[in-house]
């Protein structure tokens, strides 16, 4: 495609960014590549392709640039700067993916519909058709049946498809650029892989990336809260048990000569720490992977 438009337009062509031209329309593609064409090279019917086709440098600066908050969490996602956003007493985020079926014609209304469902999250564009939002007040095991209402209600009111896909809850820390980088990454896999459901999480899709995508399956994805939780021995036991009784509780008491409700308290602490819910099989299979994964990277490093 851009070699098609280099040749068409030539001269008037430029990948050299410069947002400050403004004798030209500035566009960015789905892998970020961004390109520029002079304004008077271009008929009506031509920009409104382009624009329905590449998403607009100055679609995506209103989108980004305000709100100050939004700015900070823009600087620290996508820019080399260590500083955490300043947003109040935050201990835990989790990000929430999108991509619709075809532009909307009006991205204003469908922000505050967001806003209006989640109570104070961030949303950011990365093209006309997809983003992802930041909840900085995510609940614990949070339930694909919400975010369903909320994508259900958004496909009524805006009548475009819409795919959802859920996130890890991961700390407010430094570490959380690199995670979502990979989480990034991750999604764009699993909806281009199985963009049937309208709801995915990322626990459910993960078995897929070890298939699809294996160099992505890498242990640095893995939430903080769940590395912490299966590195306690104790905890890590009882994992092992329940996933060995198939999730049976009473067997899995009974095998590790506790009581019922003490296994309880036990997978308890585990859900409110992590936000994985390990009653559930797609849960319990990505928490299984994930521990294999975190023994097979800690052995790596005592050989080395």
């Amino acid at each position: 495609m851009l070699e098609k438009l280099k040749g068409y337009y030539q001269t008037a062509f430029t990948e050299q960014i410069n947002p400050d031209d403004n004798d030209k329309f500035w566009f960015q593609m789905e892998n970020g590549h961004t390109f520029g064409i002079t304004k008077t090279a271009l008929t009506n019917g031509e920009l409104n392709l382009l624009n329905h086709l590449f998403t607009s440098i100055d679609f995506l600066a209103e989108r980004i640039f305000n709100s100050r908050i939004k700015q900070e969490w823009h600087e620290f996602l996508f820019e080399h700067t260590n500083v955490l956003p300043a947003s109040g007493e935050i201990e835990a985020v989790r990000i929430f993916y999108f991509f619709l079926k075809s532009p909307l014609e009006d991205p204003n209304s469908f922000e505050e519909a967001i806003i209006g469902g989640f109570g104070q999250p961030v949303l950011f564009w990365q093209s006309r058709t997809h983003g992802f939002i930041v909840d900085q007040q995510p609940q614990g095991a949070f339930t694909k049946k919400e975010f369903n209402q909320l994508i259900d209600t958004l496909i009524s009111d805006f009548f475009v498809e819409i795919h959802g896909y859920i996130g890890q809850l991961n700390k407010f820390d430094l570490s959380l650029k690199e995670k979502f980088t990979y989480e990034c990454q991750c999604m764009e896999v699993i909806h281009q892989r199985t963009n049937q459901e309208k709801v995915i999480t990322f626990y459910e899709g993960f078995p897929l990336l070890l298939i699809e995508s294996p160099t992505l399956a890498d242990p640095r994805i893995l939430s903080d809260y769940l590395v912490e939780s299966v590195q306690e021995q104790e905890m890590l036991h009882t994992l092992q048990v329940f996933f060995q009784n198939n999730l049976n509780a009473s067997v899995t008491a009974k095998k590790l000569y506790i009581h019922r409700n003490s296994l309880q308290y036990r997978l308890d602490k585990f859900i409110e720490k992590t936000g994985i819910d390990i009653r559930s099989f797609s849960n319990a299979t990505f928490v299984m992977l994930a521990i294999f994964m975190i023994d097979k990277s800690n052995s790596v490093v005592q050989n080395a």
